[in-house]
């Protein structure tokens, strides 16, 4: 059942009720990921489930799926880019307890707070998830562009720049 994702919880009291949340967000309203963006159209799907673990720490398991519309670094065109988001997040209330979280957790700082939203949470790990330079995985551009730079221009003697190690050439032919 899909649920409408609220825009304040206390991650550390749902931990402790074993709360889950599913439904989805919009991409129009997450503003630092919409910056890296071709279409902020769409929607992230959300699963998150909250809970406590045997050694105490209160965690979250969170699946976020959706289909980015980036801008091809090649082409200028669009790209989509299908995401699927696997994470375990430890909650912290300190920077300096992360140093003390299990393994398979990452941290999830909640400093000088209770309330926090969670769509932050989901716009942090799709941000992370981004490629650093986005292109197709196919030749995208037209062949003129891949051979606009290429075109045999006549050189003369004269116009080409004397080699570097011409004087070494010089002074191995001497011995």
């Amino acid at each position: 059942m899909r649920q409408q994702i609220p825009k304040e919880i206390d991650p550390f009291r749902f931990a402790n009720n074993w709360r889950q949340l599913e439904g989805e967000l919009k991409l129009a309203d997450m503003s630092r990921l919409s910056e890296s963006l071709f279409d902020n159209s769409g929607v992230v799907n959300v699963s998150m489930q909250f809970d406590v673990d045997q050694t105490g720490t209160p965690n979250l398991h969170g699946r976020f799926e959706t289909t980015l519309l980036l801008t091809c670094e090649r082409c200028m065109q669009a790209l989509e880019f299908p995401v699927t988001i696997d994470t375990w997040l430890g909650l912290v209330r300190h920077e300096k307890l992360a140093e003390s979280l299990a393994e398979q957790y990452e941290p999830w700082v909640i400093e000088d707070t209770d309330l926090v939203d969670p769509a932050t949470v989901v716009e942090d790990e799709l941000i992370l998830a981004l490629p650093l330079v986005p292109k197709h995985d196919f030749d995208c551009l037209p062949e003129e562009a891949w051979f606009a730079g290429d075109k045999e221009v006549e050189e003369k003697p004269e116009d080409k720049p004397e080699s570097p190690f011409a004087v070494l050439s010089a002074l191995k032919s001497k011995k």
